[in-house]
């Protein structure tokens, strides 16, 4: 038995009252990590997700706990050496002895750094071979639980180690001699290892080992065991791991018998069409499974996905669900709803509900749920609540409910830090991704692989759309497919409205009635841009009416609201976009939501809205008349939705009807058409056959003709027709050609860059995370959406005495570390800039205060604002305008 003692947790370096090291032994660490996952895996993790580690170890019961556990805690075998002892020297030099501690000091320094989870995975393989593991698989294994601060140490990173900072010599025996108590701890037998380690297997086990890490680390739950001998300390973990993943909240979602569909929604008096399909193919459906909606909006897509995810966790052992929205706006809207339905669904439970978004901090009512669940259950309490532990940012989607954007989930299919992680929270669950047609070739070649992998890890995905081309609905096809181990399925016609679905190997699909109050007539117009304004005030001069104006980007929406205000008072004019600072844009959305929301009490007889696409998806919002900017063809469908959308006893007799005015684009002296800041937006070649498809249209009959519509945009193989004037045509060949490559080469292959290998590639483990992306919400941005760079940026006001809050006297302190109140104070005074690149480069080259440390500021800027209320940064003149948001502004050089 080793004399030496090795410290995996240290105070700080503090001493005790005898003097000695306060500390926490490494035996003692991994034993806490190995319960705690041992715990998890049979208690929390779900039936489809131990079933997908089971099969993917070979492994079941008691063995597959026990190897796992066993795994987890080999995590930090590495902190077994001199690099890792001796960098907090005299508490390493009175643990493990001087002479080891000067040995290792008379050592060359070669610089090179030993992280301990590399030396994790250089010096693990050996012992696992010991057990009787091939080299091959042990190797995998190590690296596996050697990642678990991020990124899988590869052939490099091991190759760099310094032997001295490993520890050779006596060194090897301290190392084996914890692996083996570590083995006895768990109980692990030869006849219990696995003979091989699948790549889902992989991210299971690689998320299991940093979560129960994390809790493990927690000093609460386990305190520093010092010199106390660990034949007395291990009798109580197994107690310790079970109180802290209560204490931290973890609940096992409930497996009873599902409910029906009246009883889930009771507040429906009679399931519609699209509600009865669901219900009828409830079960048809086995995990893995895939069901893509296609349905107009109103027609209740999100009820029958709530419903056949309480079928698929009840009847088929799925650990909840996670649904995965395109903007924060649709995130934080979906969370009130499923709120309210898990309240209901579980009268007299605790049910944990997270918000997964970059912004989540921010909202009130959210916040307002966030709680230690130890204290709900000491106070025998019940209600639908947000686990302060699982709050955190790395860790909202391993609560079994959680709503947020899809960007979050994505994350798990990007060569990203904790990839891992974001697939073991998922694996198993049902993930709800709504409005997927919002996505472009980039994002969409993400959500791909993202499915691949939903299905090699047990997860059911329903996918809901309000448009979907046929080839989109294809791909996704294929690709669940794939993950399942299957070849792509021939897809299934059926009109639209339709739900298809892959279970069991096959593909099926079912078309469905549209409500009746979703089929309609919508009239087209188009209108010149210099005078629909005119044409807008005399048609509302007559009976009124609430109007919306969408428009293409930030600075034409500024625009067009000046140029509105010759024709409508300012009471009767609204602007929403996003360059407004946080806490306005939040207090319009909800001014929408009163004006225009299905049960507004305050709508007005006459009113104008000038927006972006923020009320595209974001707002359950009904209007009497829309003007849209030139769009792609699906989406001025999505926008229409938000015409006439509920019933109404009185509209203005002038816009009885739902008309759709689009604002046509300009024609050069040749004839090709000019879409001007639509084109900075969309693809080129999509607004020229949108606008080709309706131009010649005064009304379209929906829901019937979507899906023409859409195949007589998005079909790239369709012949010009012969009819089309020569510039359409040639516009036609050369817009595509650039779009097949700009869409179809480019974006795809740089989506092909950032994402993970496929579930059944031969790669090692570095290769999921080799590109070592952070995982922070500007990366988040950056790589699930192909879009311009952008920075948050946070806008204060210089005041006679120091920096204010705009608008107030609220000194702000830059010296002083912010506290949580004080972040989400300077996060609701900040705006995400993305429009100028130059700009934006300026921006991320200031640095921020010394004491933003916190990860919610870390990725922020700062721009001081005068008295009057603007700024200079580098070439640009930002202004803060209470009318029109934030404006900006190249000033003359």
């Amino acid at each position: 038995m080793s004399k030496s003692r090795f410290w995996a947790k240290t105070g700080q370096g503090q001493l005790r009252e005898d003097g000695r090291p306060l500390y926490h032994p490494v035996l003692c660490h991994l034993a806490d990590t190995a319960a705690v996952a041992m715990e998890i895996v049979q208690t929390y993790l779900s039936p489809l997700a131990r079933q997908q580690l089971s099969v993917g170890l070979g492994l079941e019961g008691d063995p597959l706990a026990r190897f796992c556990g066993f795994m987890a805690g080999c995590h930090d075998l590495g902190k077994v050496s001199p690099a890792f002892q001796f960098q907090v020297s005299e508490v390493g030099k009175a643990l493990v002895g001087s002479r080891l501690y000067d040995l290792w000091r008379s050592y060359p320094n070669t610089g090179q750094a030993a992280p301990h989870g590399t030396v994790t995975a250089a010096t693990l393989p050996g012992f696992l071979e010991e057990l009787g593991l091939p080299k091959k698989l042990a190797q995998k294994l190590s690296a596996i639980v050697g990642g678990h601060h991020g990124f899988f140490p590869g052939l490099q990173d091991i190759q760099s180690l310094s032997p001295d900072d490993v520890g050779r010599g006596e060194w090897i025996p301290f190392r084996r001699e914890i692996f083996q108590q570590l083995q006895d701890f768990v109980g692990l037998k030869r006849e219990g290892i696995p003979a091989r380690c699948s790549n889902s297997a992989a991210m299971i086990l690689a998320g299991l080992a940093t979560v129960a890490d994390w809790i493990a680390s927690n000093t609460e739950s386990f305190p520093y065991a010092n010199d106390e001998p660990f034949e007395t300390y291990a009798q109580g973990i197994a107690e310790k791991a079970q109180q802290a993943l209560k204490a931290q909240g973890w609940i096992a979602p409930p497996t009873d018998s599902p409910l029906t569909f009246q009883a889930l929604f009771d507040f429906i008096s009679e399931p519609r069409p699209l509600q009865l399909a669901a219900i009828n193919l409830k079960d048809r459906l086995a995990p893995p499974c895939l069901v893509i909606v296609e349905a107009a909006m109103g027609e209740g897509k999100t009820e029958a996905a709530l419903y056949l995810a309480d079928h698929l966790q009840h009847q088929a052992g799925a650990g909840g669900f996670y649904i995965g929205l395109p903007t924060q706006a649709t995130s934080n809207a979906m969370f009130e709803r499923v709120k309210s339905f898990l309240q209901k669904r579980y009268p007299d439970a605790i049910v944990n509900l997270t918000l997964s978004h970059g912004a989540a901090a921010l909202k009130e009512d959210y916040l307002d749920t966030v709680c230690r669940l130890d204290q709900v259950y000491d106070q025998e309490g019940k209600g639908v609540f947000a686990s302060e532990w699982h709050t955190a940012r790395k860790r909202t989607l391993l609560s079994p409910y959680g709503v947020g954007t899809l960007d979050q989930a994505l994350m798990g299919a990007v060569r990203a830090r904790h990839q891992f992680v974001r697939l073991f929270g998922l694996a198993g669950r049902i993930i709800i991704l709504d409005e997927i047609h919002a996505y472009d070739l980039y994002t969409s070649t993400l959500l791909e692989r993202f499915l691949e992998w939903a299905a090699v890890l047990g997860s059911p995905v329903i996918a809901l759309s309000a448009t979907l081309p046929a080839g989109t609905r294809q791909r996704l096809l294929a690709a669940y497919a794939r993950g399942c181990g299957q070849p792509p399925p021939d897809s299934p016609n059926a009109p639209y409205p339709r739900i298809t679905a892959l279970a069991s190997g096959a593909a099926l699909a079912q078309s469905f009635a549209p409500s009746e109050h979703v089929r309609r007539q919508l009239g087209i117009r188009w209108v010149r841009d210099d005078q629909w304004p005119a044409e807008l005030s005399q048609v509302l001069s007559k009976g009124g009416g609430c109007v919306a104006v969408i428009c293409s980007t930030v600075d034409r929406a500024q625009w067009v609201f000046q140029h509105l205000q010759k024709y409508f008072p300012p009471e009767e004019l609204g602007l929403f976009h996003g360059r407004f600072l946080f806490e306005d844009r939040e207090q319009i959305e909800e001014q929408c939501l009163e004006r225009f929301g299905k049960n507004g009490h305050l709508r007005p007889s006459r009113f104008v809205l000038v927006a972006t696409q923020v009320i595209e998806q974001s707002l359950d919002v009904d209007f009497d008349l829309m003007i849209s900017d030139p769009a792609p063809i699906d989406l001025l469908l999505q926008r229409s939705g938000r015409l006439h959308r509920h019933p109404r006893d009185k509209r203005p007799p002038e816009l009885s009807a739902p008309y759709l005015w689009i604002v046509e684009p300009e024609l050069a002296e040749e004839g090709k058409a000019n879409f001007r800041e639509s084109s900075s937006i969309y693809d080129r070649h999509i607004l020229l056959r949108s606008w080709l498809a309706l131009r010649e249209r005064c009304n379209v009959q929906l829901p019937e003709e979507i899906d023409d519509l859409i195949e007589s945009v998005y079909d790239l193989e369709m012949p010009i027709p012969e009819a089309l004037e020569t510039v359409h045509a040639q516009d036609w060949r050369e817009s595509l050609e650039k779009y097949k490559v700009e869409e179809e080469d480019a974006k795809r292959s740089r989506a092909n860059e950032v994402k993970i290998p496929p579930p059944n590639a031969d790669v090692r483990p570095e290769q999921f995370t080799y590109l070592k992306k952070e995982d922070d919400e500007s990366t988040i941005a950056a790589v699930t959406r192909l879009g311009q760079p952008s920075v948050a940026t946070i806008f204060l006001q210089q005041g006679k005495t120091g920096l204010v809050f705009p608008g107030s006297h609220d000194p702000v302190d830059l010296e002083t570390e912010p506290s949580l109140p004080m972040i989400r104070r300077l996060l609701a005074h900040s705006v995400r800039i993305a429009s100028r690149q130059e700009l934006v480069k300026e921006l991320l080259r200031r640095e921020n205060p010394k004491t933003w440390t916190s990860a919610l500021l870390r990725n922020c800027r700062y721009v001081v604002l005068n008295a009057e209320g603007w700024a200079q940064v580098g070439k640009w003149r930002l202004r803060l305008d209470p009318n029109l948001g934030i404006t900006i502004e190249k000033m003359n050089s």
